[in-house]
């Protein structure tokens, strides 16, 4: 009888030290799920101050913006918008001045290369060469290097 009972409770202690082997590994198992989710949480945690830290200086600078606006305005009413299409008109008048100034520097140039090449022209027909035959044979090489370069694109 005393055996069996011995037996008995044998088992009964090999049953409650698996089931504390068993509660021990869930409790390990948990440990580690609760460590992972505190590394989760302190990232988020930390995430969110950098986000509260950006917000709070785009406040920062939104304050100094009005504040500068405010400043720009006067204090007065509402502010103006300026006239875009007479910025748009007197950008176009401006930057027609500047391609008729860029013209103009152009056509002095090439006057002043003309007065060259007339010059140039007047030597040469007076040491006995043939400018017209020069011109065209630069004409046929211009034209040459020209096909040359089409044929390399």
């Amino acid at each position: 009888m005393e055996k069996v009972h011995i037996d008995s409770i044998k088992r009964e202690l090999q049953e409650t030290s698996q089931r504390l082997e068993t509660i021990k590994s869930e409790k390990a198992k948990m440990e580690s799920e609760a460590s992972e989710y505190k590394n989760v949480a302190a990232k988020l945690e930390s995430d969110l101050k950098g986000l509260s830290d950006a917000y709070n200086s785009l406040e920062q600078a939104n304050y100094h913006l009005e504040k500068e606006v405010r400043s720009l305005k006067g204090g007065e009413g509402p502010m103006e918008y300026p006239d875009v299409e007479a910025i748009k008109e007197e950008v176009r008048k401006e930057a027609q001045k500047e391609s008729e100034d860029e013209l103009n520097d152009l056509l002095v140039c090439l006057g002043q290369e003309e007065s060259k090449v007339e010059k140039l022209t007047a030597k040469l027909v007076e040491l006995g060469v043939d400018v017209d035959k020069l011109l065209e044979d630069i004409g046929d090489e211009s034209q040459a290097q020209g096909e040359c370069e089409d044929d390399d694109q």
